[in-house]
């Protein structure tokens, strides 16, 4: 699998829609912290093709220390779900 870095991904959209690295930059610079504000206040954001971003609550639990093998007490907390769209995952499946 290629991976790619924020800067390439950058290059792609400038490319790809002819506006300016500086001006792309801005654009998904200025996205992400909005999705990151969002998440925080705990706004689902839902994008039509591609995901939607919710934050789920998991209750406390008890678990066990995999070091030690001692029982702990895991507190109630927030995270961060991510579902991909049916289009999103369909251009994952292989095509025969």
């Amino acid at each position: 699998m290629d991976v790619i870095g924020t800067g390439d991904f950058h290059r792609q959209v400038a490319e790809r829609t002819g506006l300016s690295l500086a001006q792309v930059k801005t654009v998904l610079t200025a996205a992400g912290e909005q999705l990151k504000e969002n998440t925080t206040k705990g706004v689902e954001q839902r994008f039509t093709g591609f995901f939607n971003l919710c934050i789920e609550e998991k209750k406390a639990k008890e678990g066990v220390n995999p070091f030690t093998g001692k029982k702990m007490k895991i507190a109630a907390h927030k995270v961060p779900k991510i579902k991909l769209s049916a289009a999103f995952k369909s251009l994952l499946k292989k095509k025969k």
